[in-house]
């Protein structure tokens, strides 16, 4: 199913870069679920507010994704202090950006908080993939 998702995005790309999208798809909806599983943990079970949940959720995606393409999609080994402090300061954007996203969908506009949520992560997950190729793992 991953594969299908990816080939209709990634059908006129070159074949390294079409695998390397495919590993950043498959690490985005890895870190995806594990930050939806937090927000929804914190948010139904420990009635933590939605924005403090979405917070903590963030960092359980951050360092997911942060690992899973330094090492596994980007696949580069070296310059570790460079790249984290790169990908903090796109995480700290991220976070507000989410955050404001979240607070906007939700409370001003009415739209259930996980729906909101994935409309944000999407946006997010879209604007990342750039990011990190051009900037943060070359």
């Amino acid at each position: 199913m991953i594969k299908k998702m990816a080939g209709m995005f990634s059908k006129h790309l070159p074949e390294g870069l079409r695998r390397q999208f495919l590993r950043y798809i498959t690490a985005g909806l890895t870190a995806f679920s594990a930050e939806f599983a937090v927000l929804y943990l914190l948010k139904e079970y420990a009635r933590v507010w939605y924005i403090y949940s979405n917070t903590a959720a963030y960092f359980t995606g951050f360092w997911t994704s942060f690992l899973l393409n330094k090492y596994w999609t980007f696949g580069v080994r070296k310059n570790f202090f460079r790249q984290l402090v790169l990908t903090l300061l796109l995480f700290f954007f991220n976070l507000a950006a989410s955050n404001t996203l979240l607070y906007i969908l939700t409370d001003l506009a009415g739209i259930y908080y996980l729906l909101s949520k994935f409309i944000t992560m999407t946006m997010v997950f879209s604007w990342n993939f750039v990011l990190y190729r051009k900037f943060i793992y070359r």
